[in-house]
C-alpha cells in the first residue's frame, strides 16, 4: 500500500538499524577489497592479458558484492516509512475510506470476514494449523509451544529439524559405504578411488541441504506451515545405500573401455611410471594428500551445530512467549426501547464504535454494518444487521533481554563476519588462479624438469584453489544461513487491537401519541412510536497479532497473523453503557427547543387567550342589560 501521511505518530520504528549497521561495514570492507584488487590490474596486464582479465573479474566481483551489501545495508538503517493504514488488516477491510489501502493489501490478507466471526463465536484460532509429516509432527511433539509460535519462526524450525535428520541419515549412510568399501564387499580393487569420490559426494550433499536450510523466509513461506515428510529422508538413504554399488560397477565398466585401460596403470608403483604417467599420478597425489574432505566434513559439523544451537535458544524463548488464549467478552440480552431499529445500528456506527478509534485512524470493517428492515402490516416489521470491526492496531512491545538478546546480536554480527571472511578468502587467492593459468602458458617449456615436482607443484596449486572454494562455499552459505534466519527475530511486529462482533435482531410496532388535542391547547403534537424488543449480541476480545516487517517500500504490508484473543470485560461494559445510554436519552415526543419557538408558541396561546375572552365580556354586557330592563319594568309596577 502507498505511504500515507497522517500528523498523528503511530509509534513504529525501524528494527533493522543495527542489522542494516553491521551489513553496510561489511559491504564497506568488501568494497575496499575489490578497489584493491582492481589497482593491481595494471600490473596483471603487464603480465599477460589473461592476468589483468582474471585480476579485474575478481575485483568486479568483490566490488559489486560490497556496493550492493552496503547499498542493503543503509537501506535498512533508513527511515521506516509507515502510513496511517499500517499494519496489513486481518480481512479485507471495507471502511469506505480506506478503499485503496484495501484494494492494494487485498492479496495479503490471512483471513476473511467467515472466518473471524467463527474465532470470535467459536472461541478458537484458526490460524494454528495441524503439522504434516513426520519431521513436523515429532518436533511439534517434542515442543508442543512451537505450534503456536508465527508461522516463520514455525517454519524455520521445522526446517532445521529436517536438514539435521538429512544430515544424521547421510552421515550413517556414509559410515555404512566407507564400511562396505573398505570390507571389500563392493568395489575390490577398486576401494581406493571409490573411497575419495564418495567422501566427496557427502561433502557436496551436505553443502548442498545445509545451503537450502538458509533460504530466507519468504512471504509465500510465511502464508502457511510447511510440511515436512519422512519421504525426502527415505530418497536419501535409498540413493546412498545403492550408490557405492552403482559408482563400483560404472568404474568397473569405464576401465574396461579401450580409452580408460591407462587410468589403471596410475595405480601401480612409480618405478614403472613414465614421464606422463608419473606426472598425472603425482598430480592427482597431490591434490588427494592436500584436500582432506574430513576436515571440511568436520567443518561443516562443527559449524552446522553452533549454528543450531544458536537459532535454538532464539526460537525456544519466541516459543517461551507464545500465550495462545482464546478467550472473549460476550453479552446475549433482550432489550425494549422506544427507537427505531435503524437509530440502533446508526448510533453503534457513528457514535460508540468511532469513540473507540485508536489516534483517530479509522475502524478496520471486516463485515459491513447493512441493517436490514422487513416491514409488515399494521405498523408492525423485523430487523437484523451485524458487523465485524477492529480498532487500529497499536504496536506491543516484544521483550527480548538476556541471553536470548545476545543471541540475536551474535548470529547477526557472525554471519556478516563469515561472508565478510569468504571475501578474504577470494582475495587472498585469485593470485594462486593466475599462477595455474602462468603454468598453462609455461607448459611447453617443462619438458626439461623433473615431472614429478612439476606434478607436485600444480597439485600443491590446485589443491589451494579447491581448499580456498570450498571455505568460501562453506563460509558464505553459513554467514549467509546466520544473516537470514537472526533477520526473522529481528523483524517480527506484535500488535493490540480490539476485535468486535455485533449482531442485532428483533422486531418492532409501530403507535401514534397524540397530544395537546384538547379545545382550549394551542398547540399540539402528534408522534408516531417506534417499540423494539431486540436481541443484542455482543462478543468483543482483545486480539494480539504478529507480522514481519520487510526492508524498503513494503516494510508491513505483509500477512498479519492472530496469536491471542484476551477477554476484555471493561470494554464489552463500556460499549453496553453507551449504547444503552443513548438509547435511553432518545426523545420520543416532540418539543420545542429553541427561544423562537417558544416565543411563537407564547403567542399563540395569547391570542387564544385573548379569543377565547372576547365572548364572554358581549355576554356578561347582555346580562347586565337585561338585568336592567328587569329592574325597570318592576319599579313601574
Amino acid at each position: 500500500m502507498a505511504y500515507e501521511h497522517g500528523s498523528l505518530d503511530l509509534g513504529l520504528r525501524n528494527p533493522f538499524r543495527f542489522e542494516g549497521t553491521i551489513r553496510a561495514m561489511r559491504g564497506i570492507l568488501t568494497t575496499a577489497l575489490g578497489v584493491l584488487v582492481l589497482l593491481a590490474v595494471t600490473s596483471a596486464v603487464q603480465q599477460h592479458q589473461v592476468f589483468g582479465w582474471i585480476t579485474a573479474i575478481t575485483g568486479f566481483l568483490l566490488l559489486s558484492s560490497g556496493l550492493w551489501t552496503l547499498g542493503s545495508g543503509l537501506m535498512q538503517t533508513l527511515r521506516f516509512f509507515v502510513g496511517r493504514s499500517v499494519p496489513t488488516s486481518l480481512a479485507y477491510n471495507n471502511a469506505k475510506s480506506e478503499a485503496d489501502s484495501a484494494k492494494a493489501e487485498e492479496a495479503d490478507v490471512a483471513y476473511d470476514g467467515a472466518q473471524l466471526e467463527q474465532m470470535l463465536v467459536g472461541r478458537k484460532n484458526l490460524t494454528f494449523t495441524e503439522p504434516q509429516g513426520l519431521i513436523a509432527r515429532l518436533i511439534h511433539t517434542l515442543f508442543p509451544k512451537l505450534t503456536f509460535v508465527p508461522y516463520p519462526i514455525r517454519n524455520m524450525a521445522q526446517q532445521l529439524t529436517d536438514t539435521l535428520a538429512q544430515t544424521l541419515v547421510a552421515i550413517v549412510v556414509f559410515g555404512l559405504a566407507s564400511f562396505v568399501l573398505s570390507s571389500g564387499l563392493v568395489g575390490g580393487n577398486h576401494a581406493s578411488i571409490l573411497t575419495p569420490i564418495i567422501s566427496t559426494l557427502f561433502l557436496g550433499y551436505l553443502m548442498i541441504i545445509w545451503f537450502k536450510a538458509g533460504k530466507p523466509i519468504s512471504r509465500n513461506v510465511a502464508n502457511g506451515a510447511q510440511s515436512r515428510g519422512a519421504s525426502g529422508l527415505a530418497r536419501t538413504l535409498v540413493l546412498a545405500v545403492t550408490l557405492p554399488t552403482a559408482a563400483a560397477m560404472g568404474l568397473s565398466h569405464m576401465l574396461e573401455q579401450r580409452w580408460a585401460r591407462n587410468i589403471g596403470n596410475l595405480f601401480q608403483p612409480m618405478e614403472q611410471l613414465d614421464n606422463g604417467e608419473l606426472f598425472v599420478a603425482g598430480t592427482v597425489s597431490t591434490i588427494y594428500h592436500n584436500v582432506s574432505n574430513s576436515q571440511w566434513i568436520m567443518a561443516i559439523t562443527v559449524l552446522a551445530l553452533l549454528t543450531c544451537a544458536l537459532i535454538t535458544v532464539l526460537i525456544a524463548h519466541r516459543c517461551r512467549h507464545a500465550d495462545p488464549i482464546t478467550q472473549v467478552s460476550e453479552l446475549r440480552e433482550n432489550w425494549q426501547e422506544s427507537v427505531h431499529p435503524r437509530e440502533i445500528f446508526i448510533n453503534l456506527d457513528s457514535m460508540v464504535m468511532a469513540n473507540r478509534r485508536y489516534k483517530e485512524v479509522p475502524n478496520r470493517i471486516y463485515r459491513s454494518l447493512k441493517p436490514m428492515l422487513k416491514e409488515q402490516s399494521n405498523g408492525k416489521g423485523a430487523f437484523y444487521g451485524e458487523t465485524i470491526q477492529e480498532t487500529q492496531p497499536r504496536a506491543k512491545p516484544i521483550v527480548i533481554d538476556g541471553l536470548p538478546k545476545a543471541m540475536r546480536i551474535t548470529g547477526t554480527v557472525v554471519g556478516q563476519l563469515l561472508m565478510l571472511a569468504a571475501a578474504v578468502v577470494l582475495f587472498s587467492n585469485y593470485e594462486t588462479l593466475i599462477n595455474l593459468t602462468q603454468w598453462v602458458f609455461e607448459a611447453n617449456n617443462l619438458r626439461d624438469k623433473d615431472p614429478y615436482a612439476e606434478a607436485v607443484s600444480l597439485g600443491t596449486q590446485i589443491a589451494t584453489m579447491i581448499n580456498a572454494l570450498i571455505a568460501m562455499a562453506i563460509l558464505a552459505m553459513f554467514g549467509r544461513m546466520l544473516t537470514n534466519l537472526t533477520h526473522v527475530f529481528w523483524s517480527e511486529f506484535q500488535f493490540e487491537s480490539q476485535l468486535i462482533y455485533f449482531k442485532c435482531e428483533g422486531t418492532y410496532t409501530e403507535s401514534t401519541i397524540s397530544t395537546g388535542k384538547g379545545i382550549y391547547d394551542s398547540t399540539q403534537s402528534e408522534n408516531v412510536i417506534c417499540r423494539s424488543s431486540m436481541t443484542p449480541w455482543v462478543v468483543t476480545a482483545t486480539a494480539i497479532s504478529s507480522t514481519f516487517a520487510g526492508v524498503g517500500s513494503k516494510n508491513l504490508e505483509q500477512p498479519r497473523h492472530l496469536m491471542a484473543l484476551h477477554s476484555n470485560d471493561n470494554d464489552m461494559s463500556e460499549i453496553v453503557n453507551d449504547l444503552r445510554g443513548y438509547l435511553k436519552s432518545r426523545q420520543t415526543i416532540a418539543n420545542l427547543n429553541t427561544e423562537a419557538d417558544i416565543e411563537a408558541a407564547a403567542q399563540i396561546h395569547s391570542i387564544n387567550e385573548q379569543s377565547r375572552a372576547m365572548p364572554t365580556q358581549g355576554l356578561a354586557q347582555t346580562q347586565a342589560a337585561l338585568g336592567a330592563n328587569q329592574q325597570q319594568l318592576e319599579h313601574q309596577e
